[in-house]
């Protein structure tokens, strides 16, 4: 849920309200309790988390990159997948 800033067009007084997108606006003023609260514009912030927010583009999920073995380290060696830079 988003915070929305308030202010009151009598006595200038500011509040921040926790609401729901759906939630009406507000108009009643705690302060002086005239109906004269006005929704302020303000910026939204967005705060990004987790593993792989900032990672390189060539691994961007580094729990799932497997082992590659380099040509020639093996008869039997063979790469980990389709898109290794070593597979032929």
């Amino acid at each position: 849920m988003p915070f929305y800033e308030y202010r009151c067009r009598d006595c200038g007084h500011t509040l921040t309200k926790l609401q729901s997108m759906s939630a009406p606006a507000l108009t009643t003023c705690p302060e002086c309790g005239h109906e004269s609260l006005v929704k302020l514009i303000s910026a939204s912030s967005c705060e990004l988390k987790g593993v792989g927010v900032f990672g390189n583009s060539k691994q961007p999920f580094a729990s799932e990159t497997k082992s590659c073995s380099a040509p020639g380290a093996g008869a039997d060696s063979a790469p980990a997948c389709a898109s290794c830079p070593h597979a032929s």
